[in-house]
């Protein structure tokens, strides 16, 4: 049986197929290398745009946290707030202002933040005169606003960004600028007065001892006439020696005194009285002021004596020291009954007083040695029933002192 060979036609469009397959396979292989090319630097061009991408993202994130640290390092009190005026952004400063933390306040109406006495936080005008507020119990302070919108380069309104300014320390130098202005203008009256006054208080005196020594024993009604109008003019003597102590001290001699030394003074001036004092050692026991022995003495020992004349069964008045920083603290606490709000603000001014028969120079003469010591003091009242006087000095290192310096202060 003999096999047929194919046709020479069948044969040649086999063989054209093959040749059609090999150009279309060469065609798909050549497609196939023109995409994988493209492939690959579509995935060089995806990778550098995801770098730029990344590296734009870590420049915002760095700018975002710088600008996030410069805000919350400010001590300006800084809120944001949206087209609704709703709070979207506020620093530390704010937090603390407020005694809120951000997560109480996002999202708060600005316009319903208030203080405990009912004030708006913030401020509907813009660079308004200093406003007092009263964020707690015992801290008022005085703040300066400041608004202005925020916008988009296109000027749509976003909402508004307010800076609270601290203006506490520079209202309480404005106050003492004017209290000192005061307070030199009334001295130098006072002094003026007081010694016109005493002359003829003097002769007073002088007169009514002289008719104390001619009168009778027997004329008993005379002598007490006499013997109140020596009292009378002793106690005037006395208002007008505080007047003039008002207006210009005795003296000024400024040392290094430790504050233990000082105590001591203290309590020699009420050796002869019982359950007047209590004195704390101060912290460190070598704490050391620059200051007049005798006008410190006069300082402590007035507020004593005012303490026990308005609780005279009251407990030991408590004098304590301590260092704070560069300076030293004195506390002078009692349990009496305390000074009413309506003067407590004006009671270092020259006669005002919460007694009937005080005549309000007490602590005029106090707030006047410490302004000569360049010191501060003030009142406030105390929990428990009572009233704190804290004084503040310049603290001067004991290592500062000089030998001989330590042997006189001793």
């Amino acid at each position: 049986m003999s096999v047929q060979s194919p046709p020479a036609e069948r044969v040649a469009e086999l063989e054209r197929s093959f040749e059609a397959f090999t150009q279309i396979s060469g065609a798909l292989e050549s497609a196939y290398d023109r995409l994988r090319r493209q492939a690959k630097e579509i995935d060089l061009a995806l990778a550098e745009s995801n770098r730029a991408l990344s590296q734009k993202v870590a420049e915002l994130d760095e700018a975002s946290g710088h600008l996030k640290a410069v805000l919350e390092s400010l001590q300006t009190a800084v809120v944001v707030t949206d087209r609704q005026d709703r709070i979207v952004l506020v620093n530390r400063a704010f937090e603390t202002l407020t005694g809120l933390d951000s997560a109480a306040l996002l999202g708060l109406p600005k316009s319903e933040l208030f203080d405990r006495r009912g004030m708006p936080v913030c401020s509907a005008d813009s660079g308004s005169l200093p406003r007092q507020l009263q964020m707690t119990v015992q801290q008022t302070i005085f703040v300066r606003s400041t608004r202005s919108p925020v916008t988009t380069a296109a000027g749509a309104h976003l909402g508004e960004v307010e800076c609270l300014v601290d203006e506490t320390e520079i209202e309480i130098l404005r106050h003492e600028l004017r209290r000192t202005e005061t307070l030199t203008a009334l001295g130098e009256m006072a002094a003026g007065i007081a010694h016109e006054i005493r002359n003829p208080m003097n002769a007073m005196e002088g007169f009514a001892g002289l008719l104390l020594d001619t009168v009778p024993k027997e004329e008993k009604d005379c002598r007490e006439y006499a013997e109140r109008i020596i009292r009378g003019v002793r106690k005037a003597n006395a208002i007008i020696t505080n007047l003039l102590c008002f207006a210009q001290p005795e003296r000024f001699q400024p040392q290094p005194i430790p504050v233990l030394s000082l105590f001591r003074l203290v309590s020699e001036h009420f050796a002869d009285q019982e359950n007047v004092l209590s004195l704390g050692l101060p912290q460190p026991s070598s704490l050391t002021v620059h200051g007049d022995p005798t006008l410190l003495e006069r300082v402590l020992v007035n507020l004593v004596e005012n303490a026990r004349e308005a609780d005279p069964e009251g407990p030991p008045v408590e004098i304590t020291a301590e260092q704070i920083g560069n300076e030293a603290r004195l506390l002078v606490q009692d349990r009496g009954p305390g000074i009413s709000e309506e003067i407590r603000e004006r009671i270092f001014l020259p006669f005002v007083t919460g007694r009937a028969d005080g005549t309000g120079l007490g602590l005029a003469i106090v707030h006047r040695i410490v302004d000569l010591h360049r010191g501060r003091i003030h009142a406030r009242p105390r929990p428990q029933g009572g009233t704190t006087f804290e004084l503040h000095f310049p603290a001067f290192e004991e290592e500062a002192i000089k030998p001989e310096e330590r042997e006189l202060t001793s």
